[in-house]
């Protein structure tokens, strides 16, 4: 007979610690998969958040359409290009710079065939830069000069030729 104070122990407490060791790597399973979940799941909220970003910033160019233009404009009076472009991001809390110069100087570039709609188009005519929002592949809503109104225009070849820079500001 095994003495109690050496000696083998008893099969119960073997078994006792497998069970102990399963169960707390069961725990650790589970705590894993949880968080791989709620990770999995933030990750598409955030997409889901920046497409209706991006939703909320063609919408609200698209409804200022037939505002007039007007030279250094920022606000529902008048706006100039980059003026329109600065009031509809910071309308959502994204700042840009005044001037389309400086607009077309911001990092976040992408190719146009990745552009995404809410993405601020930059043009080049005349050795002047102007910007513009992306609707579409199609279509973007600008302040194109004096006299006329923001508008809707179709992508087509002139704008094509005088596109410099597509600027992702949201992803």
């Amino acid at each position: 007979m095994p003495s109690r104070c050496g000696g083998s122990s008893p099969p119960f407490r073997t078994k006792y610690k497998m069970k102990k060791q399963t169960l707390i790597f069961l725990s650790l399973l589970a705590f894993f998969i949880i968080v791989m979940i709620i990770n999995s799941c933030r990750v598409k909220t955030e997409a889901i958040d920046k497409l209706i970003l991006r939703e909320k910033i063609v919408k609200l160019a698209i409804s200022l359409e037939g505002i007039r233009y007007k030279y250094g404009g920022g606000d529902i009076e008048g706006f100039d290009c980059s003026g329109f472009v600065r009031y509809v991001y910071s309308s959502f809390g994204i700042n840009l710079p005044r001037t389309a110069k400086k607009q077309a100087g911001l990092k976040k570039r992408v190719k146009f065939k990745a552009a995404k709609p809410g993405d601020i188009l930059i043009f080049k005519i005349k050795r002047r830069f102007h910007t513009a929002i992306l609707i579409d592949k199609y279509k973007f809503i600008h302040s194109p000069s004096s006299s006329k109104r923001i508008r809707i225009e179709v992508l087509n070849d002139y704008w094509k030729k005088h596109l410099k820079k597509v600027i992702n500001l949201i992803d």
